[in-house]
């Protein structure tokens, strides 16, 4: 029984392959581009459509962009200098859901509890003031990866943000805790913020999203948090926070992000450097201007075409010292289209079940079987002996 499934499990995972074709390009149709101007567009082909995904951080704020169309559709991008202007796409698309980190958030966590609060101080920090820089990249079917490194242009705020941007064509665990699953339609997205100055005496620092999709402008997002029986590959975290948009939650085919409420505070990624991440109520916001790529991609939308919505994550436990304690902190997320994925119990897991039910099992059969031949062997002797006896 337990090797029929094993068995299963064996050849499910064997034929388990690639769910769609990767290809990417680097600032397709920029000659003039240079490492500091980034934008990768990735084009992956499924059986029954095409995710075209955009990674931009050609106007300073980290951008990724899903437009959904058919088997055969493709984009192409006009640039003005160095900056895209124009998506133009063979056929319409079916759904497109995007998010831009415009803003960093420096707090002051007035109650020491570590999440942002408008009661007290803050101070908006653009990412269009900051300058990217392409550290490295993979382009290939496999995986197309690229890590980022920002600065901000004016010297007097001093602080590194690193990204990783990461996407495969099949499913699999991220490599680094908290191990999220990214799939063939998710990227897997990490960013750090390293050694920034803090000006408040209890400053913490939060990310701020902007998110766009194309679904009713009077709908809304929303999030949810779930529970986990899976630690295995997050010890000691048991939920899950999901923001989905009006059409993944009603047909599986709208936009999604998913990750743990834990950040970390230090490189080195365990347990005991965890901390809390916290998700704001989302908001309505405005449509962003044309000056920016969001804007650019959906400048043909009509307003009621167009659901924007913002939200804040901040990080922070009570008593841990702030920000400057570690002057480090770390977050990892997926974001996609279609329904978020399920954890689901890996091969080594149920291997290790099945040979913890098989031993008992097999231990308590060889004892049963020991003690039938024992009593059938004294049974089949005793006729003999008494006859001896007579």
């Amino acid at each position: 029984m337990h090797l029929q499934t094993l068995l299963i499990v064996f050849l499910l995972s064997l034929a388990y392959g690639q769910d769609r074709q990767l290809i990417s390009k680097l600032n397709p149709g920029c000659p003039n581009c240079d490492s500091s101007y980034t934008l990768v567009y990735t084009r992956a082909e499924g059986q029954d459509d095409t995710i075209h995904q955009i990674w931009d951080f050609t106007r300073g704020v980290p951008s990724v962009i899903y437009a959904v169309g058919t088997v055969n559709s493709t984009m192409t991008i006009a640039w003005n200098r160095r900056e895209p202007e124009n998506f133009t796409f063979t056929e319409s698309v079916k759904y497109s859901f995007a998010a831009a980190i415009d803003k960093l958030y420096e707090y002051e966590d007035c109650q020491d509890v570590g999440h942002i609060d408008d009661r007290c101080p803050r101070r908006a920090l653009p990412l269009r003031d900051v300058g990217w820089a392409l550290n490295a990249s993979i382009l290939t079917s496999d995986e197309v990866m690229i890590t980022m490194h920002g600065f901000y242009k004016d010297r007097r705020r001093s602080g590194l943000i690193h990204m990783k941007l990461d996407l495969l064509p099949f499913t699999d665990y991220a490599v680094d805790l908290p191990r999220l699953i990214h799939t063939a339609n998710s990227s897997l997205i990490d960013i750090s913020l390293v050694n920034f100055t803090t000006s408040m005496n209890a400053s913490r620092y939060a990310i701020h999203f902007l998110m766009v999709s194309t679904d009713n402008w009077n709908d809304v997002m929303n999030y949810t948090m779930r529970k986990s029986l899976d630690d295995e590959h997050t010890p000691g975290v048991f939920e899950i926070i999901e923001v989905k948009t009006p059409k993944s939650r009603t047909s599986g085919a709208g936009g999604f992000m998913q990750f743990r409420p834990v950040g970390y505070t230090e490189q080195e990624r365990s347990v005991s450097s965890s901390t809390n991440a916290y998700i704001s109520p989302i908001t309505r916001k405005p449509l962003p201007n044309n000056m920016t790529t969001l804007g650019r991609f959906y400048k043909d939308y009509e307003p009621v075409e167009l659901l924007a919505q913002q939200m804040f994550i901040s990080f922070g436990l009570p008593g841990d010292g702030y920000y400057k304690q570690r002057n480090f902190t770390s977050w990892s997320f997926t974001f996609g289209y279609g329904s978020p994925p399920v954890e689901s119990v890996s091969l080594f897991v149920i291997i290790i079940i099945s040979i913890g039910l098989g031993v008992p099992v097999l231990l308590a059969l060889s004892g049963v079987t020991f003690v039938l031949v024992r009593r059938y062997r004294q049974r089949r002797n005793l006729p003999e002996r008494f006859i001896d006896d007579e």
